[in-house]
């Protein structure tokens, strides 16, 4: 539970309780699977919107467990423009399916995970085997303890939200696209 977001007790006589919110708050909720929340976002609708396209929708409802690293809105529109006629056009369905596929690992990687595996590896990153058969490498940053993820040409992406618990796995927002070799 978080102290920050904590309501104390009144001086009046009105009822006040302690309210437990995710670091930073999220529309997520931790009883329901990742195919559920990422419907409920509306940050996350061209995402939802590219994972039913092609046909990988269906899986997040299943019992996994998985790890899955969000696209959001802005960035997904920014890289599906440079994308010759568009990214979700079915000419493009196999580099959609690629993207896609860079963005779920089979397994539960909750940050407390991730750290202990790290430790347990003496080593500040962690290679994760995608759907889509590709590593990606997650690693965490010295200076602020914050992971961001590399893909395999070195490229890097920053997470906004830091895994959310969800009955199947885990959710994490990326801050842009992160194709495996681009």
């Amino acid at each position: 539970m978080s102290s920050s977001h904590m309501y104390h007790a009144s001086t009046k006589s009105e009822t006040s309780s302690p309210v437990a919110y995710q670091e930073p708050p999220t529309f997520s909720f931790s009883d329901r699977p990742l195919l559920d929340n990422i419907s409920a976002s509306l940050e996350l609708a061209d995402y939802r919107k590219a994972l039913r396209q092609s046909a990988m929708f269906a899986r997040l409802g299943r019992n996994g467990p998985f790890t899955v690293f969000a696209i959001p809105n802005e960035p997904f529109e920014r890289y599906a423009a440079q994308v010759p006629g568009g990214l979700m056009n079915p000419q493009n369905a196999t580099t959609l399916r690629q993207i896609l596929g860079y963005t779920i690992v089979r397994g539960n990687w909750s940050p407390a995970g991730l750290n202990a595996t790290m430790k347990r590896l003496k080593s500040d990153r962690i290679a994760l085997k995608t759907l889509g058969g590709d590593a990606l490498t997650l690693q965490r940053d010295a200076s602020s303890g914050q992971f961001t993820l590399v893909n395999m040409t070195g490229r890097v992406a920053r997470i906004w939200l830091n895994g959310a618990p969800q009955s199947n796995g885990t959710l994490y927002i990326t801050q842009d696209i992160l194709p495996p070799r681009g």
